[in-house]
C-alpha cells in the first residue's frame, strides 16, 4: 500500500507493488512472501483483479455485489463478485466493449455496447442475442418506464429499441451535430444527449418530444472561443445535471435555467470522461476524470481538494456506493484501487481497511511529495529541463510543477557545476569578516550599521530621498519617511550585504520595470511623449533641450539667481515661495495645452492625406477598369501565345498541318519518298533554320549524294549469288 498526502488529504493506493506471475504454485508463493518485504505487505483486496493487457469501462451493479470490468486484448468481459473478493466469471467478446449497462439488480442481465455497430445481451448461461445498429455507437441508457434501450450514435438520430416488444421504434432526431453522451434520469426518466455542437437535448419519452435544448456556448464564452462538443453527462438530483466538455471544462446546471451554476477548468486540456457526485453532510464534492487524472473539487466554489494521477493514462473509473472506494480501468493490465477516506468509509465487506489506515495514521509515513522538488517553469528554463512539460516526470500542481528531487539535483549540478564551490566561498568570507568586526572575544559591541557592499546605487538613492524629511511638500515627504524606515529596518540588512539580493540591471525584468516606473512618473506629470524602451530613455537624456525645457531652465536660472542676490537674507516669506510655484504651474499648464493642439492638429492633416491618397487609388482603379470585350476564335490546337505576342501574329506551333505543308513545300523541306532497289522506301527529309539570309546547300551533302550512286550496284546481282549458294546448299544435302 502506497499513502500520498495531497492538501492534507490522504489518498490510499491499493494495487501498489508488482503483479505476482500466474504460474507461481502456492508454495512459490509463500516462499515468496518470505524473501520480499514488499510482496509480503501489498494488499490483494480482490483476487485476479486485472485485464490481459489493458481495461477500458467498469461497471457496478444495482445491489453493490457484482463488479463488471472489459479490457483487450483479447477482448475480455469479467465479473468478480466482492463478497467473495474473487472473479465469478470471464467471457470472450468478439469486439472491444465501449459501455457496460445493467438491466436487474445483479448479473443476470446485462447488455454491452461494442465496437463495429455490435449490441450483444447476456444472461447467466452466456450470450443471449446480437443485433447491429445503423451507425457506430457511442453511449447507452435504459428507460425503466417503457423498458426501452436508447443508443446515442455517430449520427443525428437516438436510437430506441424496446426490449419488451423485441423490435426497434422510430429515433429521435438531433438538431444539429452527432450524439455523444447520453444520460437518463432515474428519478423523472428525462433523458439527455449531448453533441458534437456543444448543445444539450433533453427528451420527454411520454410525448416524444423534445423538452428543450441546453446551448453550453453561453458558460465557455470566457473560457474558450467557439463550441466544444459534450463528452460527459450526469444527474444529481432531478434538477441539476454536470456537463464535461472535450475541452476539459466542467459545468454545473439547473435544468431550469441556461446559466451555468459553476464552470471549473481542469487544466489539462483533455476531454472529461466521466463525472460523478459525492453527497456528504459538510459539503458536497465532484468528481471529474480525463485522461491524466481523477480530480476532487467542491461543487459549491470549484476549490481543488486533491488529485489522483496515475503513471497510466485512465480510461474509466467508478466509486463503489456510499464509500470511498475507487475501481479505475487504465491503460495497464492491473485495474488500479484508491481508498480515500475523505469521500467515504470503506464498504462492509472490506471493513478491515478501516483499521489498516488508522495503524498507518499512527505511525510515521514518508508522504510521496517528500521526494520532489516544487519547482516554477522559470526555474525549469533555467535547469534546461523545460521540454519535459507535459510528460510523466513533471506532475502540474498550482503555478508549478513537482519533479524528483534526484532529477532536480542531477540537472542543477550539470546546469551549475560550481554553485556549490561559489556557495562555501561566500559563507567562509562572511565567517572571517564576522570575526574582524567582532574584535575581541567576549566584548560586546554596540550595533552598528551595515556596510554597503552591494546595491550602492540604491542605498545612494535611498539616502538622498532619506535626507529631504524637512521638505514641506508632501509627496516628498511621503517619499523620505519611507526610505528612512527601509534603512532603519533590520529585515533589509541583507539587501546591500548578500550577494543573493544583487539587483542585475541588465536583466531584461530590470529593464521592463524601469521602463514601466518612467512612464508611469511622465503620465502623472501629464507628458504625453512617452519612451518605448530603457534606451530611449537614456538617450533622451543627451538630446538638446527643447523650446519648453529651454524656458523651464531659463526661469530655473532666474529663480537661482534671485537666491543667490537674497542669500545673505533669510529664509524668505513662504507665500512668496508658493505664489511663484504656482505661477510656473500656470505656465506648464499653457504649455501643455498648446503642445496638445499642436498633436491633434498634426493627426488631422496625417489623416486628410491618408484619405485623399485613399480616393485616388480609387480614381485609378476605375481608369484602367476595361470599358469592352473583344471575342476571337481559335482553331483545334491554336493555343493563346500570339495574344501575348501581339494582336494578328500567327507563332509557328499552332499553325495546322495544310499550312505547314504549303510552307514546308515552298521552302523545299517537305518530305520526299522515294523507292529503293532492295525491297522498300526509303525517306528522306532536310532540316531548315529560320533565318533572315537566302537557304544554303550544303556541299557535303551533295557530294555524298554523288558517291553514294557510283557505288551502288544493281539488286540483279546480289539475287544470282544468293541462288548460287542456295543450290551448293542442296546439293551438299
Amino acid at each position: 500500500m502506497q499513502v500520498s498526502i495531497a492538501n492534507d488529504t490522504k489518498l490510499y493506493n491499493l494495487s501498489y507493488g508488482k503483479s505476482v506471475p500466474e504460474w507461481l504454485s502456492s508454495r512459490q508463493r509463500r516462499e515468496l512472501s518470505k524473501k520480499n518485504l514488499d510482496y509480503r505487505r501489498r494488499i490483494q483486496l480482490i483476487q485476479n483483479f486485472e485485464m490481459p493487457d489493458v481495461a477500458n469501462c467498469m461497471s457496478i451493479s444495482k445491489d453493490r455485489r457484482y463488479i463488471f470490468a472489459a479490457g483487450t486484448y483479447k477482448p475480455f468481459l469479467k465479473c468478480y463478485d466482492v463478497e467473495q473478493m474473487s472473479e465469478k466469471f470471464a467471457r470472450g467478446i468478439d469486439e472491444e466493449i465501449i459501455k457496460i449497462l445493467n438491466l436487474t439488480d445483479d448479473f443476470q442481465k446485462f447488455v454491452l455496447l461494442e465496437q463495429q455497430r455490435w449490441v450483444e445481451m447476456h444472461y447467466p448461461r452466456g450470450r443471449y442475442f446480437r443485433l447491429r445498429i445503423p451507425k457506430y455507437g457511442r453511449d447507452m441508457g435504459f428507460i425503466n418506464e417503457r423498458s426501452e434501450l436508447v443508443i446515442s450514435a455517430s449520427g443525428d438520430e437516438v436510437y430506441r429499441l424496446n426490449l419488451e416488444q423485441g423490435e426497434f421504434l422510430e429515433p429521435y432526431r438531433l438538431q444539429g451535430g452527432s450524439g455523444t453522451a447520453l444520460a437518463v434520469a432515474e428519478w423523472h426518466q428525462l433523458m439527455s444527449v449531448g453533441t458534437t455542437e456543444g448543445t444539450v437535448e433533453c427528451w420527454d419519452h411520454r410525448d416524444k418530444s423534445r423538452a428543450g435544448v441546453l446551448e453550453l456556448r453561453q458558460g465557455l464564452a470566457d473560457e474558450i472561443r467557439g463550441t466544444s462538443a459534450v463528452t460527459a453527462l450526469t444527474f444529481r438530483d432531478p434538477l441539476c445535471f454536470g456537463v464535461g466538455t472535450a475541452s476539459g471544462h466542467v459545468l454545473l446546471y439547473d435544468i431550469r435555467s441556461s446559466r451555468p451554476l459553476l464552470v471549473k477548468d481542469s487544466q489539462n486540456e483533455l476531454p472529461i470522461r466521466r463525472i460523478e457526485f459525492v453527497r456528504r453532510e459538510e459539503d458536497d464534492l465532484v468528481l471529474s476524470m480525463d485522461n491524466r487524472a481523477l480530480k476532487i473539487w467542491e461543487e459549491r466554489n470549484g476549490r481543488a481538494v486533491t488529485a489522483i494521477e496515475p503513471e497510466a493514462p485512465i480510461n474509466d473509473f467508478v466509486r463503489y456506493p456510499d464509500s470511498g472506494l475507487i475501481f479505475m480501468a487504465a491503460e495497464s493490465s492491473k485495474m488500479l484501487q484508491y481508498f480515500a477516506p475523505l469521500l467515504g468509509p470503506a464498504p462492509k465487506w472490506c471493513s478491515f481497511l478501516e483499521a489498516i489506515t488508522e495503524e498507518l495514521e499512527e505511525s510515521e509515513k514518508t508522504a510521496v511529495y517528500d521526494d520532489y522538488k516544487f519547482v516554477t517553469e522559470a526555474q525549469l528554463d533555467e535547469l534546461g529541463l523545460k521540454h519535459l512539460i507535459g510528460s510523466p516526470l513533471l506532475r502540474a500542481y498550482m503555478h508549478g510543477y513537482f519533479i524528483d528531487i534526484r532529477l532536480y539535483n542531477k540537472a542543477k549540478t550539470k546546469a551549475q557545476p560550481f554553485a556549490f564551490d561559489n556557495y562555501k566561498k561566500r559563507k567562509i568570507t562572511e565567517a572571517v569578516e564576522n570575526e574582524r568586526e567582532a574584535g575581541a572575544v567576549g566584548v560586546k559591541l554596540r550595533k552598528v550599521e551595515p556596510r554597503v557592499k552591494f546595491n550602492k546605487e540604491l542605498a545612494e538613492k535611498l539616502t538622498s530621498d532619506a535626507s529631504a524629511l524637512q521638505s514641506k511638500k508632501k509627496v516628498v515627504k511621503e517619499k523620505a519617511l519611507a526610505a528612512s524606515e527601509l534603512l532603519g529596518d533590520d529585515r533589509f540588512t541583507k539587501l546591500f550585504e548578500s550577494e543573493d539580493f544583487q539587483v542585475d540591471e541588465s536583466s531584461e525584468v530590470f529593464q521592463r520595470m524601469a521602463a514601466w516606473m518612467k512612464k508611469r512618473d511622465e503620465i502623472k506629470r501629464g507628458r504625453k511623449d512617452e519612451p518605448s524602451d530603457v534606451e530611449e530613455d537614456e538617450e533622451s537624456d543627451h538630446e538638446p533641450q527643447t523650446d519648453y525645457m529651454a524656458g523651464a531652465s531659463d526661469d530655473d536660472a532666474s529663480n537661482d539667481g534671485r537666491a543667490l542676490q537674497n542669500g545673505n537674507d533669510d529664509e524668505g516669506d513662504e507665500e512668496d515661495a508658493e505664489s511663484s510655484d504656482e505661477e510656473d504651474d500656470d505656465q506648464q499648464q499653457e504649455r501643455e495645452q498648446q503642445k496638445k493642439a499642436e498633436m491633434n492638429r498634426k493627426k488631422r492633416e496625417a489623416e486628410a492625406r491618408r484619405l485623399s491618397q485613399l480616393r485616388e487609388e480609387q480614381e485609378a482603379k476605375k481608369a484602367n477598369r476595361p470599358t469592352k470585350f473583344k471575342l476571337y476564335s481559335l482553331e483545334p490546337g491554336e493555343g493563346t501565345d500570339r495574344f501575348v505576342k501581339g494582336m494578328g501574329a500567327e507563332d509557328e506551333k499552332t499553325i495546322n498541318m495544310a499550312k505547314r505543308r504549303a510552307t514546308l513545300k515552298k521552302e523545299g523541306a517537305l518530305l520526299q519518298v522515294e523507292e529503293a532497289p532492295f525491297g522498300g522506301r526509303s525517306v528522306t527529309f532536310t532540316t531548315t533554320v529560320k533565318t533572315n539570309e537566302p537557304r544554303r546547300v550544303d556541299q557535303k551533302l551533295e557530294e555524298h549524294k554523288k558517291e553514294r550512286k557510283e557505288v551502288r550496284r544493281a539488286a540483279t546481282k546480289l539475287s544470282r549469288a544468293l541462288d548460287r549458294k542456295h543450290g551448293a546448299w542442296r546439293k551438299q544435302k
